[in-house]
């Protein structure tokens, strides 16, 4: 699983994302926020700490990505 460290401004929280490696070629996270510099606006309210990392599941703070993995894990 391809992680990503960012630091979310409106409550100064610093959390790791899973990248989206199924859509936009990993340009997002799960939780929608753009994981790369280039694609980010002056108004996003969250920042991109260092580079994607492989990582595990359980790495994962970020609670709308989690939000949402286990939604898609409870599908059946």
């Amino acid at each position: 699983m391809v992680l990503q460290k960012m630091n979310y401004f409106n409550n100064q929280k610093k959390v790791v994302c899973a990248i989206d490696i199924v859509n936009n070629g990993g340009e997002f996270t799960i939780c929608g926020n753009n994981a790369i510099d280039a694609g980010r606006s002056e108004d996003d309210d969250w920042d991109i700490i260092g580079d994607h990392f492989v990582g595990k599941l359980k790495q994962v703070t970020c609670p709308n990505c989690l939000r949402t993995i286990n939604f898609i894990k409870n599908l059946n």
